[in-house]
């Protein structure tokens, strides 16, 4: 088993990379030429704020992960927002026009019964077909410590065997998106008054997984269920049995492996919400701000009254308008800079 602590993404990027091209195992997946690690992966991430991409090499696209983390939280897995900054997102569709492996629903809709999840707002759904197995995971996670601030039953599970096993003849579901993250375990330190997150994953790409999105979005989501929970954010955790990459990025990997000036930088933000409800009303608004940005229906620069939901807000403003905006988190104004094209 392989172990390493980082204290950011960024020393997680140059190490991660260094070993891969160590001992990296070449084999075809696929039909593909890959290098992947020979047993699991655990690492260690001490500042979860320090999740911003800024090693060049990487050629990080900034604004995917908070689309991501909006899609993820909102319980969504269509493609109107993910598909709108990733365009090649939809490859990894099984019809077009949903992700069909996608987290969203899984975190706040999860159920029982074998139709695959095909949600776009999860306020407007019908569950009546299914409503005694309806379950929302963030709220499992918020009442299970209230319950108790030192449970070891926090867990958050992705992997959902009647839609992922079978289909509906018996046979190996064949699907194009089979979901990587199977777990997500919240547990408050036994000393300090920090939450922590471990996030296992089955299969971990190294460029397209984890250093895109993965690790961003998982922190991300421990950042702001400190705030819900009245906890410090503390460390974070990732397993990854199976940790790889295809030889399209073995250049780059090389050329990020080599990186010798590398920078951690965290922020943390003030917020305002101080509990689940009041964190959801912030991110209803935030959905409805940015379809209004992205369909072209609305350019206004919102003030939601709090600090992590202002930048938050502000990459899609960017993005879409091309116009200047000063971020709280500095490193946000350097990141952005590329799509600022009007005053």
């Amino acid at each position: 088993m392989f172990t390493a602590e980082y204290e950011g993404i960024n020393s997680f990027l140059v190490g991660a990379s260094a070993l891969l091209l160590k001992e990296g195992v070449k084999r075809i997946i696929r039909g593909y030429n890959c290098w992947e690690l020979p047993s699991p992966f655990m690492f260690k991430i001490s500042n979860p704020t320090a999740r911003l991409v800024t090693i060049a090499e990487r050629k990080w696209n900034p604004i995917l992960p908070y689309a991501e983390s909006l899609w993820l939280a909102a319980g969504r897995n269509d493609l109107e927002i993910v598909g709108h900054y990733l365009k090649n997102m939809k490859n990894f569709s099984d019809d077009g026009f949903f992700i069909r492996g996608g987290y969203g629903p899984r975190l706040r809709n999860y159920n029982g019964i074998s139709n695959d999840y095909k949600i776009q707002n999860r306020n407007n759904i019908d569950i009546s077909e299914y409503k005694n197995s309806e379950v929302d995971q963030f709220k499992y996670i918020d009442l299970n410590f209230r319950n108790d601030i030192n449970t070891r039953q926090a867990i958050i599970n992705i992997g959902d065997p009647p839609k992922d096993c079978f289909d509906e003849n018996g046979c190996l579901k064949e699907t194009k998106d089979f979901p990587c993250t199977r777990l997500l375990h919240f547990q408050k330190q036994p000393i300090d008054n920090k939450l922590n997150l471990t996030v296992y994953m089955r299969s971990n790409d190294f460029m397209w997984g984890a250093s895109a999105v993965n690790i961003f979005n998982f922190t991300f989501i421990q950042e702001y269920f400190a705030q819900i929970l009245h906890l410090e954010i503390g460390e974070y955790y990732h397993i990854a049995n199976n940790f790889h990459y295809y030889e399209k990025h073995r250049a780059q990997i090389q050329d990020i492996s080599k990186v010798l000036d590398v920078k951690d930088v965290g922020f943390q933000y003030s917020k305002s919400f101080k509990c689940l409800d009041e964190f959801d009303v912030k991110l209803n608004m935030l959905q409805k701000e940015e379809e209004r940005l992205r369909t072209n229906s609305g350019n206004r620069l919102i003030d939601f009254g709090d600090d992590f939901f202002n930048d938050w807000f502000r990459t899609f403003y960017c993005y879409n308008t091309k116009k200047r905006t000063e971020f709280l988190n500095p490193t946000l104004n350097t990141l952005f800079e590329k799509y600022q094209t009007n005053g």
